[in-house]
């Protein structure tokens, strides 16, 4: 089992301040509609219109940040896997089947799942909110006729609140379905998500892979792939916020079970983490800083990272690629890389890079 960083500090605070509302929209909704009795009519009515005030400006913030950021192609609906979803959750769940889709930090979503949150998000929200600001601000201007042009709009509002009580439900109940029961709450929680060690290593080959991308300012699409497209001028503000995003990352990736490395132009080790470290510790590398990186390698190894360095320096990204580190004791393990160059004063200065155990 390994973990894995999935959400951001930002996903976290809004997802459990958005539960909480909508929670609390609920209970007092409820009461306020006749179904019991806990705070009293007037006191339910105040603080759901507090909670409703709140809920509004949380969503302002949340649509903000997804469309800043980009993180709304997450959420865009695709037919890609659909129906493999589909059998993996009427079938395969119950047969300790493959998942056929990956969680990374960039493609959080299986197809199913955005397809959900894109209606939820875009389609019930809106019509909750809208429904509910006719309640709020022009309730006396609709009561004609004993009131009643109130009530196709409460039954539109009620209805709403039934899906969002049978998406949580829905929701709290898939929490359960990751690799152990509470892992998906947890990382709710940590921003880190325990997984299986195969479905860690494809997660963190593709967290880097996304890195490695962002950093020549390719844009992904809404299944997590690169887009031929590069960032155009309009969205320059997005391009600050993924390369924010991107440090966070990386500082994350650092602090996580993937060894980091930067090599100067000469091939030079510059910075290793103590993750690299630790996957060397075996060998007689002792410390890397100072030394070539063609370190602790035979002549087939060699060959390898000489070409991924040569591909580097001009320009080039790599990821996954497998090459092989050999113990003191004669024994040899395999590592993949991912790699790309990093730039000082807009000229390449060196690569720096990823490796993930393979054992």
């Amino acid at each position: 089992m390994k973990k894995v960083y999935i959400y951001r500090r930002f996903e976290r605070f809004w997802h459990w301040t958005q539960t909480l509302l909508i929670l609390t929209l609920a209970l007092t909704g409820f009461e306020v509609h006749g179904s019991f009795s806990l705070f009293g009519f007037q006191r339910a009515v105040l603080i759901h219109d507090n909670a409703a005030y709140t809920y509004m400006g949380l969503l302002i913030l949340i649509f903000f940040w997804l469309f800043i950021t980009g993180e709304w192609r997450m959420y865009m609906p695709t037919k890609k896997h659909i129906f493999d979803q589909v059998e993996y959750y009427i079938h395969g769940i119950f047969h300790q089947a493959e998942h056929p889709t990956h969680k990374t930090m960039f493609n959080k979503f299986n197809p199913l799942q955005k397809g959900t949150y894109f209606a939820l998000d875009f389609v019930i929200l809106p019509v909750m909110v809208g429904s509910g600001i006719m309640y709020l601000f022009f309730s006396d201007s609709l009561k004609f006729h004993n009131g009643y042009a109130l009530e196709p709009i409460a039954y539109v509002h009620v209805a709403g609140a039934f899906i969002l009580i049978g998406f949580v439900i829905a929701h709290v109940y898939l929490t359960t379905t990751g690799y152990k029961p509470m892992s998906a709450i947890k990382a709710m929680i940590t921003g880190w998500e325990e997984m299986s060690d195969e479905e860690a290593e494809v997660a963190v080959r593709e967290n880097i892979r996304m890195l490695m991308r962002f950093s020549q300012r390719k844009i992904m699409n809404a299944d997590g792939e690169e887009d031929d497209n590069m960032f155009d001028v309009s969205l320059s503000q997005e391009i600050d916020h993924t390369k924010a995003m991107m440090i966070d990352f990386q500082k994350k990736l650092k602090e996580s079970n993937v060894g980091y490395f930067k090599i100067d132009k000469d091939g030079i080790y510059v910075e290793v983490n103590d993750i690299w470290r630790e996957l060397y510790s075996k060998t007689d590398v002792g410390d890397p800083i100072g030394q070539d990186y063609r370190l602790n390698r035979k002549a087939e190894d060699r060959k390898t990272v000489e070409t991924v360095f040569a591909q580097i320096l001009q320009g080039k990204t790599i990821t996954g690629s497998l090459v092989a580190r050999y113990n003191s004791d004669g024994s040899k393990s395999f590592h993949t890389i991912s790699a790309s160059p990093f730039y000082e004063n807009n000229k390449i200065a060196g690569m720096e890079g990823y490796i993930i155990d393979r054992g």
